[in-house]
């Protein structure tokens, strides 16, 4: 297969991390050819465009803008002033000013407004002074603050590539003795090889044909290979799921929720217990997360306290660091992500384990993602590949996950007996077919989406652990259908948020027969009295919300208090179903949805 084409479909499995421009590089005889564009790949390559490139290696981006707007002149790969260094990159150079200043100064013509352009320059200038294409790949990164993966290539080095990583996820992809990949995550390469190295932090790689050698920035010590197989397979990478094509990612993705929660239930006993032990052994307990994860970590802070186990304090990783300048002695973090390489929770982690000893337990959907190496214990979720950039796997494996950290904790606590830990266990379990049974009447949410996809403004309201249901549900629908939604605990919303209430006003309430449910019911009245349209998602077997509620969906749980106090993920899906038919309806994509990327690794 022609390189060219090869980069652009590996491109092209990548888009979930960032869409508004791409480009190639490619070496030929010497020379570099640079094509690149904003906007989507499969229209740059229109007739061809990139695919008909010609080049024996190379390099290609697929960019979400961070500086720079997303314009031609900004799309990577940038090119050093010779022509002959290409670079592709992903982070952020919090320096690049004054190296930007400073290459200007001596002569460096700079063409873009990004910070990923200092790179080619410096390299040029070490490889002026002497050094190899490595060695000037490793003086230039230490020059550089902040977070970065780059790849570069060089017309006059045609037998080997660079590599290098710093808070920034980079794989690479090796078919030993043949062909070497690298990208930012495993789907970049995944029908071409099933074997994989990750690179840590601080570290450079030499990428030959079917071989790699990894070195050390700091000390410039060889390392010693740890490929791993990538168990992945390619129907995750696929619209398809159990031989079904679906037209979105993102639905094809709601509908593995029922099996990749089942997998997180059977988890390894080992894990949970060593994750737990942790845990019960701290004085002060925090869980950390950002988006989707923050709202999975609320539901696990409500089941852990709901089950009678101790205080956790929740705190928005961008937050982490400002509430808590001094941490108390003996505090263990536990946090949540889906890639395990967002940014604000690395740092949120990192400074919890450096500056003050915390131990970190972390839920992550990625093995060997930056998260698991800062971790002293892991869990890792069963969610895995998601394409679609809106998370919804992720989540529901997280709550089941945080779920049965919160039973292993009463069952070591003794806050329930061994018979009635048994029946909540159970009941968690039967929420695998319950998820099933809400995709297979799926069109009965679809009808509800249809009846909001007009709408502008929507309020999801909920109390308890429904709370982060109500946040999760009304991020969906801001994500992929571009409608603004808040989300409140439903006491709160008669301390302003009612004031905007008029006739008509959609208000989704999340309704489970829970210790809330009499309280709720008060507060769907006052919403309803001044003319506000009622949605509610109850329990089947409900009649008094349903009573008073415009439309209904029902989730079929037992009514029985261990079916209750395990069912928020049921009613999690229904809240991301019902926002995926609105993207569906509105015509929009809900796989790429605009200005977001998959992997936030960007303070």
């Amino acid at each position: 297969m022609p390189i060219a084409k090869l980069i652009r479909e590996g491109l092209e499995r990548m888009e979930y991390r960032g869409y508004d421009s791409a480009g190639i590089a490619l070496v030929n005889d010497g020379k570099i050819e640079l094509r690149k564009k904003a906007g989507r790949i499969i229209d740059i390559n229109k007739n061809g465009w990139l695919d008909s490139m010609s080049g024996q290696f190379g390099v290609g981006h697929t960019r979400w803008a961070t500086h720079g707007r997303p314009v031609e002149f900004n799309s990577h790969p940038h090119l050093d002033c010779s022509g002959k260094i290409a670079l592709v990159h992903n982070g952020i150079i919090e320096n690049y000013q004054d190296l930007r200043k400073e290459l200007i100064a001596r002569g460096h013509n700079l063409k873009s407004d990004t910070d990923t352009e200092v790179f080619p320059h410096l390299i040029e200038e070490f490889i002026g002074k002497g050094f190899d294409l490595k060695d000037s790949v490793i003086e230039t990164v230490k020059l550089c603050k902040g977070a970065y993966g780059v790849v570069v290539c060089h017309a006059d080095t045609p037998e080997y590539m660079v590599v290098a990583r710093k808070e920034s996820p980079l794989i690479i992809g090796i078919t030993p003795g043949e062909t070497t990949y690298c990208g930012s995550d495993i789907p970049a390469f995944l029908p071409l090889t099933r074997k994989a190295i990750i690179l840590d932090d601080d570290e450079v790689a030499v990428l030959y044909p079917g071989e790699v050698e990894i070195f050390k920035v700091k000390s410039g010590e060889k390392k010693k290979l740890d490929m791993m197989d990538v168990k992945y397979s390619m129907e995750a990478a696929q619209k398809v799921l159990d031989g079904k094509s679906y037209k979105w990612f993102m639905h094809k993705e709601l509908h593995e929720v029922p099996r990749k929660i089942k997998e997180q239930i059977m988890m390894p006993q080992e894990d949970l217990d060593s994750f737990v032990k942790t845990i019960l052994e701290a004085e002060r307990i925090f869980i950390t997360a950002a988006g989707t994860a923050f709202y999975a970590a609320l539901a696990g802070k409500f089941l852990i306290s709901n089950f009678g186990g101790p205080y956790v304090e929740a705190i928005l990783c961008s937050e982490f660091i400002d509430t808590l300048p001094n941490m108390p002695e003996n505090s263990v973090v536990i946090a949540v992500s889906q890639s395990g390489e967002t940014a604000d929770t690395i740092e949120a982690i990192r400074y919890a384990r450096e500056k003050h000893g915390a131990k970190i337990c972390s839920i992550v959907n990625v093995v060997g993602s930056s998260l698991t190496r800062y971790s002293d214990e892991v869990i890792i979720t069963t969610a895995g590949l998601e394409i679609a950039v809106a998370s919804q796997k992720a989540y529901c494996t997280q709550v089941s996950a945080l779920t049965l950290i919160a039973l292993r904790i009463a069952e070591l606590k003794e806050t329930y007996s061994v018979e009635e830990i048994k029946k909540f266990r159970d009941a968690l379990l039967k929420t695998v077919d319950i998820a099933e049974n809400i995709l297979i009447e799926e069109g009965k949410i679809r009808e509800i989406g249809e009846k909001i996809s007009n709408e502008t403004n929507i309020y999801f309201l909920a109390r308890g652990i429904s709370t982060s249901a109500a946040l999760e549900g009304a991020l969906k629908l801001k994500e992929i259908a571009y409608i603004h939604t808040e989300a409140y605990a439903a006491g709160e919303s008669k301390h302003g948020p009612i004031a905007l209430i008029e006739e008509g006003f959609p208000c989704i309430f999340i309704a489970p027969p829970d210790a809330t449910y009499s309280r709720l019911i008060g507060n769907i009245m006052e919403m309803k009295s001044r003319g506000a349209k009622i949605i509610s998602v109850v329990a089947d077997f409900d009649e008094n919300v349903t009573e008073i509620s415009d439309y209904t969906i029902r989730i079929p749980i037992e009514n029985n208090k261990y079916a209750i106090a395990t069912s928020i993920v049921p009613f999690v899906l229904t809240l991301q179903l019902m926002a995926y038919f609105v993207s569906d309806f509105k015509g929009l994509d809900p796989d790429k949805p605009k200005n977001l990327a998959k992997s936030v690794t960007v303070k």
